[in-house]
């Protein structure tokens, strides 16, 4: 369901369609009920960092820093953690998910339902 007043944004580094790597009808299905809920699903994006003000980010070739509250990071298939001790100094409550909890055997659609949960639990 909808959240009234929240923004949710899908943020990858690489440059194809987000899911593209799932199965064909998979990827589809996802990307249908991400555009249904307006999820804003942006690619080539370089993260900068985390502060007050929001999630820096560069997104081809452009700076822009989102205002956020919650920040969900799901990077590939080695579990990057380099912003858990930072944010957790920071007092911000970390769940780790996907690839970040447990990389070996990733599973996309795990990852995927993992993120679903936190997402929804918000």
């Amino acid at each position: 369901a909808e959240n009234p007043g929240k923004r949710i944004w899908l943020l990858q580094r690489s440059k194809g369609k987000v899911g593209e790597k799932l199965g064909k009808t998979t990827g589809w299905a996802h990307r249908l009920g991400l555009k249904a809920r307006n999820v804003q699903m942006w690619n080539e994006v370089e993260y900068r960092r985390i502060d007050n003000e929001g999630l820096h980010i560069t997104v081809k070739g452009k700076e822009q820093c989102l205002q956020v509250d919650h920040v969900i990071i799901c990077a590939g298939q080695e579990p990057l953690r380099e912003l858990l001790a930072p944010l957790e100094t920071m007092g911000i409550p970390v769940q780790l998910i996907g690839g970040a909890k447990e990389a070996g055997e990733l599973d996309a659609k795990r990852a995927i339902a993992e993120g679903w949960e936190v997402a929804t639990g918000l």
